[in-house]
């Protein structure tokens, strides 16, 4: 079965793309439509709603590359290969295509998903030269097992497991030139198929050397070609991984681990040494698709060629899937299933973090343990999931927000690929260990295995005379070879199989096709039978398309479909003046520098004079006085409320915050809070404001408990020092009242920063703790921030991660536009901390994450919002639980006086109990709902589900302890 040149859905869009209103979208990614009142049929290549984070270059030759406007879909059609940006109300839905473990859902409304198990296509035919149609429907029964393999297959061969590539194929094509006359073009990937026509298809003589057959008649103008037979004469193969019982059968382990991959190029005969390991999702026609059917005798067909011509003549019984229809099983998430045509859903491509389905290997985490668990079934409008301990067998309710069935908490810097998740997924390739052994990792952890060869990774070298170099022309050297050696040595290639019903030899890999409520995993082996295996003696394949699609991403945040940002504003720019003060003013030139003061000049000079100067920065050594001597006195902390009018700054505080309709006040405005009937007051307490809330502060010495402690520090330089005094002076005097700063004398590399969540965010009243390190190239690089996750590993928020990365193109972590990035003349801490808390801790923080920011308003973004806001709130009230429990360095007598003598954490126990009753008073909403009017429409967190409520009570207990324990 050959494949059309349209992509496939990639397994990984589907959590990474977004969706919009069901009234305002008709159709998706690889949607087959119809165009109204015709009967032209093409493919949806691009929509509205994907997600773009990179808009396409206006230039593009390709007419789908223009942006698109909503209600306006990129269609291919076919066979003719046109590609226009259309109306959706000039189409008509046909089919939509699913996978074995894609998501849907009914609506764009509906809270409850399900994962699709198994998957049902058949299909109308013609024939792809003629065009007569083949009457009736045809089924996958009724298509021949393919002989050839096609990109993105496996193959295996002596207990490797190996994957064709794009680009790793040589081809071979008989051309049908329209006089009679046949020829043989021998190209490298050059993905004809059989039926392709049109004048282009033989290229000019020069560009390929002599084309067999062609060059004995003069050259045709205004010819049709038509391609009759392809034939893949050379294969490149990129071997990845190793049959993971062979060390415990076959070899000692030493031997296994000497086993060298096979040959890279395979052809001729050695090609039947292969076998043919394609998953379901493959086996399924599509549209385009070129296939020979198992019983054709009496079916269209035509003849090529004369008779007593190299290639005599060629009958073609060839068939292009014009029209599909397609049919799923779904298992919905509350465990039922369903049979239904694929029209009747729609892809859910945004799934919540904390979505499950029945089947699904999970963590469970309670405050002080963890317990592996599977998910039996999923209330998606409660939050709640029944799961079943795999230690005990226990089936208890569990609210989802507790559930970790990614296990994203465990991520390594070190090793990032050491596994990839938790459990596996429907469609999964895995490897079988022999029984007795397992993968080596603890449960419920699956390793994931798979090495690409760095050939496989070198673009593309072209010379000018058009032909490659590289691996590319050794591979077009073996075709052409063969392609010369043909007809004189009779070669005829060897056929590559899918292993027969009887065949055992492959049966230590194998498909996810189906995942039991007990844990075991079934799976499909490669001759068709299917067994269970228990998930420890699973190790998933990591395969070529998925290892290069995250190189790819390494090198540019933008292209990272993990990495978060905000979208800052670019209509200000920040300079610091001579004062320390920063100001917003007219976009400046990104080289300019900082001007210097003659005293400023003078006193670097001192410092780098200082015969001490080399151990200032040594954290165990004492500090000598002259350094602090120059910089202490103009640092000292300055609070606004402290200052006369003229030494105010001139930018408040306020003015530095986004403004998004999102950012609130600052969280700690003065108010009263209702506790118990009595009024916790935080207004008359300036003196003990000054006291215990100084905004900015210089220490002694830096914590231990410092993310960034035993890093190494850098000799300061003058323009570090000069730098350094100026981000004090701003940090001294224009910090609003919810962010608090200290620096350190023994470590001038080093700060930590307390951010306190605005009100009418759900982060309200919550500490927010940034370890921040200058490193030697400061100003020149952005600060380093590390932000301390609190989360117990159930969830991170956006643009805050729980490994500690805080995503933000002022600090270099997202790629953002110019006047977004970190700039030395223009950026500062300042404005990196005041973004964190205005552009980062919002109303509707969802919002934040790349593409979404187009969702307001409708049904998708009002539903994942809310979603979103309940997990942010909740686990944020974790935050105070850790903050109080073990105090942090710098900050313990802060943030003792802001939760308990300022009354903060009865506020936060009020709050949090309010909303608790209020939800439990009404009945079960989902997210969507319009239930309590504007006034609930206004707030960040209008109620909390069942699971939330769940999760929330064991925090609060908590927090209530704390606040009846004796004040510190």
């Amino acid at each position: 079965m050959e494949r059309s040149r349209y992509p496939r859905r990639c397994h990984f869009l589907l959590y990474n793309s977004v969706t919009v209103l069901l009234h305002l979208l008709k159709f998706y990614q690889e949607d087959i439509v119809q165009r109204n009142n015709s009967r032209s049929y093409g493919i949806v290549l691009r929509c509205w709603h994907d997600s773009d984070d990179t808009p396409p270059p206006q230039d593009q030759h390709d007419p789908l590359m223009r942006p698109l406007e909503k209600g306006e879909v990129g269609v291919s059609f076919f066979p003719n290969g046109i590609r226009e940006i259309l109306p959706e109300s000039e189409f008509t839905l046909v089919d939509r295509m699913f996978q074995p473990g894609d998501l849907c859902k009914r609506s764009i409304d509906d809270v409850r998903s399900g994962v699709i198990t198994s998957v049902d296509v058949k299909g109308r035919l013609e024939h792809a030269i003629s065009g007569e149609p083949v009457l009736d429907w045809k089924s996958m029964n009724d298509i021949e097992t393919p002989a050839d393999v096609d990109i993105g297959d496996y193959v295996a061969y002596d207990n490797w497991i190996g994957q064709v590539r794009p680009l790793l194929l040589f081809d071979e094509a008989v051309v049908d030139v329209s006089n009679g006359q046949l020829v043989r073009l021998p190209e490298l990937s050059s993905r004809l198929t059989v039926g392709e026509k049109g004048s282009d298809i033989i290229p000019p003589p020069a560009s390929v050397g002599n084309l067999f057959g062609l060059f004995s008649r003069p050259l045709r103008n205004g010819h049709t070609d038509t391609v009759v037979d392809v034939k893949h004469s050379v294969l490149a193969i990129s071997w990845l991984a190793i049959n993971q019982s062979v060390s415990s059968i076959q070899l000692p382990a030493e031997a296994a681990q000497s086993i060298s991959r096979p040959e890279r190029f395979w052809s001729g005969e050695n090609l039947a040494k292969l076998k043919l390991v394609r998953s379901r999702a493959e086996w399924m026609m599509r549209v385009g698709d070129k296939v020979i059917l198992k019983d054709a005798a009496s079916l269209p067909s035509t003849r090529h060629g004369k008779e007593g011509e190299p290639y005599g003549v060629i009958e073609v019984r060839v068939y292009v899937v014009r029209e599909t229809q397609t049919t799923v099983d779904v298992l919905w998430q509350d465990g039922s299933t369903e049979t239904m045509l694929t029209t009747k859903l729609i892809p859910y491509l945004n799934p919540d973090e904390y979505d499950c389905w029945p089947g699904d290997h999970v963590l469970w985490k309670g405050e002080d343990e963890k317990r592996v668990a599977v998910v039996q079934s999923v209330n998606a409008v409660d939050r709640t999931a029944t799961i079943r301990f795999s230690d005990t067998g226990d089936i208890e309710l569990a609210s989802v927000l507790e559930l970790d069935p990614h296990g994203t908490n465990d991520w390594s810097a070190v090793a990032p690929t050491t596994f990839d998740g938790l459990g596996v997924r429907r469609g999964d390739f895995i490897f079988i260990h022999r029984e007795g052994t397992t993968n080596g990792l603890e449960m419920p952890r699956v390793p994931r295995i798979g090495e690409v060869e760095p050939w496989v990774r070198e673009l593309p070298v072209v010379h000018p005379d058009g032909h490659y170099g590289g691996w590319r022309k050794t591979m077009a050297d073996i075709g052409m070879d063969i392609a010369h050696r043909r007809e004189p040595d009779h070669i005829v290639e060897g056929k590559i199989r899918k292993p027969a019903p009887d065949d055992t030899s492959l049966n230590w890999f194998g498909e996810v096709s189906n995942l039991g409520l007990d844990g075991s995993v079934e799976v499909t082996l490669p001759n068709g039978t299917v067994a269970k295996y228990p998930l420890e003696r699973l190790t998933r394949l990591y395969d070529t398309l998925e290892q290069l699609e995250d190189l790819w991403g390494e090198g540019s945040a933008q292209d990272d479909p993990e990495n978060d940002h905000v979208h800052e504003h670019d209509s200000e720019v920040w300079a610091m003046d001579e004062d320390g003060i920063w100001q917003a003013q007219a976009n400046g030139d990104e080289n300019d520098e900082w001007e210097e003061t003659d005293e400023e000049e003078e006193y670097v000079m001192d410092v780098e004079n200082d015969a001490q100067m080399d151990d200032i920065h040594h954290p165990n050594n004492e500090v000598h006085a002259s350094w602090w001597d120059h910089i202490v006195p103009t640092m000292t902390p300055v609070l606004a409320d402290q200052q006369d009018t003229a030494s105010v700054s001139q930018v408040p505080s306020s003015t530095l915050r986004s403004s998004s309709p999102d950012v609130p006040r600052d969280a700690t405005e003065k108010e009263d809070t209702l506790v118990d009937g009595a009024v916790v007051t935080g207004v008359d307490e300036d003196e003990d404001r000054e006291s215990y809330w100084k905004r900015f502060e210089i220490l002694p010495e830096a914590p231990r408990d410092h993310a960034f402690y035993n890093s190494t520090p850098s000799q300061p330089s003058r323009n570090f020092l000069t730098r350094l005094q100026k981000e004090y002076r701003a940090l001294s005097s224009s910090l609003p009242e919810s962010i608090i700063v200290r620096a350190y004398e023994d470590r001038s590399d080093l700060l930590r920063s307390l951010i306190i969540g605005p009100e009418n965010t759900p982060y309200e009243d919550a500490p927010f703790v940034i370890d921040w390190m200058l490193d030697s190239d400061f100003p020149q690089s952005p600060p380093i921030a590390h932000f301390l996750s609190w989360t117990n590993g159930n969830g991170r928020g956006v643009n805050l991660y729980e490994e500690g990365k805080v995503c933000l193109s002022i600090l270099g972590t997202w790629a953002g536009d110019r006047n977004e990035s970190w700039s030395p003349s223009r950026s500062s801490l300042l404005q990196a901390l005041v973004s964190i808390q205005g552009l980062v801790l919002v109303k509707e923080p969802w919002f934040c994450e790349p593409a979404y920011d187009k969702l307001r308003g409708t049904e998708e973004g009002i539903i994942n919002s809310r979603l979103y806001n309940e997990k942010a709130y909740v686990l944020s009230r974790g935050f105070v639980r850790r903050a109080l429990e073990i105090p942090l360095g710098s900050l313990e007598s802060e943030i003792s006086w802001l939760y308990h003598r300022h009354g903060r954490l009865a506020k936060v126990l009020c709050d949090a109990r309010a909303l608790v009753e209020k939800s439990r008073g009404e009945a079960p909403q989902e997210p969507s709902s319009a239930a309590g009017g504007d006034r609930d429409r206004e707030l960040a967190v209008p109620r909390l589900t069942t699971g939330g409520i769940i999760t929330l009570e064991r925090t609060l207990a908590k927090l209530e302890a704390l606040q009846q324990a004796p004040t510190p």
